[in-house]
């Protein structure tokens, strides 16, 4: 039996209820992973189905067993209405499961050579909450405005690191993780992308969680994500950043 509903356009509907609630992470999830429709019971004249979602390995496992059941959980309430409209159909559970896919030719050789320290990355890995599911030229990000301003500023020769982890141990233990971080002669600043679907973070949230480099001395500088919608807005994004920069070097 076929599920009731096209699949694409039933993870469409739920990732727009997701954005009205914030939820980064199941928008990730769904964006990123494939979903099926398994009819694993019929009872009374009801279908009761279950919707299975199919994640990449590595954002599978970016993420920990009680994350993974809490966004289950969370896709399974915003999904459950759909399901409601149909009279003879109801959605009985979501599992999020890794996926197999297709292997490279070389995972012998990738494997040793991951054994052996090669490829090893923290990169998008410490905040779970707000998961880098996009890849770009072998990095990762959060977003396509991310992706967009990555390039805008590679592309101005900047010396940038996206989704960089800092570790701080002392009376507390930090670890953190800022959109980008860019080495400016000989200065540094953070580069913080606010007010998209994957950054829901308030700026204030955002400056307190980089309290531990701000006490350094490093300058924090915020872009919308609305500034980010094409190429030629990045680049003039960038043109104000290296500005800003230029000037806070003369000012030292």
């Amino acid at each position: 039996m076929f599920s009731p509903f096209n699949m694409e356009d039933l993870a469409a509907g739920a990732v727009e209820a997701f954005k009205l609630l914030g939820d980064a992470r199941a928008i990730a999830v769904l964006v990123s992973g494939e979903c099926t429709a398994e009819l694993i019971n019929t009872d009374f004249g009801v279908n009761y189905w279950q919707l299975m979602v199919a994640l990449p390995i590595p954002l599978y496992y970016a993420m920990t067993d009680v994350e993974r059941e809490a966004t289950s959980k969370a896709i399974y309430d915003v999904v459950t209405p759909f399901y409601s409209t149909l009279h003879d159909e109801a959605l009985n559970g979501v599992t999020i499961a890794p996926r197999i896919g297709e292997a490279s030719e070389n995972w012998r050789e990738e494997a040793i050579r991951y054994v052996k320290g090669e490829g090893v990355t923290n990169q998008g890995r410490v905040r779970s909450d707000n998961i880098a599911s996009r890849e770009h030229q072998g990095l990762l990000f959060r977003s396509q405005a991310e992706v967009t301003l990555f390039t805008a500023m590679t592309r101005a020769q900047l010396a940038v690191a996206p989704l960089p982890v800092f570790v701080r141990i002392g009376k507390a233990y930090n670890r953190l993780e800022p959109d980008f971080v860019v080495v400016f002669k000989g200065l540094t600043f953070i580069i913080e992308v606010d007010g998209d679907t994957y950054h829901r973070e308030s700026p204030a949230d955002a400056d307190k969680r980089l309290v531990p480099l701000t006490w350094e001395g490093v300058e924090v500088r915020r872009i919308r994500a609305s500034e980010l919608s094409s190429d030629n807005a990045a680049n003039v994004v960038v043109k104000d950043l290296i500005d800003f920069m230029t000037k806070r070097k003369a000012a030292r």
